[in-house]
């Protein structure tokens, strides 16, 4: 399993547990089958970016969240940490500015 295949089965699984919903119901939200949703989870497969758009709806978050490493992926890999200082505060700007866009 890759970095980034393990950073979005990680991020879809926290991001669900988070709203307290099942597999099988966020497998409904985003009009596919739980089974692929499980898939997913444990890094088999990994979603299109129109699924991933699909999940990250159903999940009431925007799509590049589910890729955003939590702090036990970051342990595993070396990284410049003021780089990615920046980086997430980049991305959270971009997110606050698309969303009062949106408002």
């Amino acid at each position: 399993m890759t970095k980034v295949q393990k950073c979005l089965a990680s991020n879809i699984k926290k991001y669900r547990k988070a709203l307290n919903i099942t597999q099988e119901q966020l497998a409904e939200k985003a009009k596919t089958s739980t089974t692929y949703i499980g898939t997913i989870e444990i890094g088999k497969k990994f979603p299109s970016p129109q699924m991933i758009e699909r999940i990250a709806d159903a999940l009431q978050i925007e799509s590049l969240q589910l890729f955003q490493p939590d702090s036990n992926l970051l342990m595993e890999s070396h990284f410049d940490l003021e780089k990615f200082k920046e980086a997430l505060l980049n991305n959270i700007s971009k997110a606050v500015d698309l969303s009062l866009k949106k408002n």
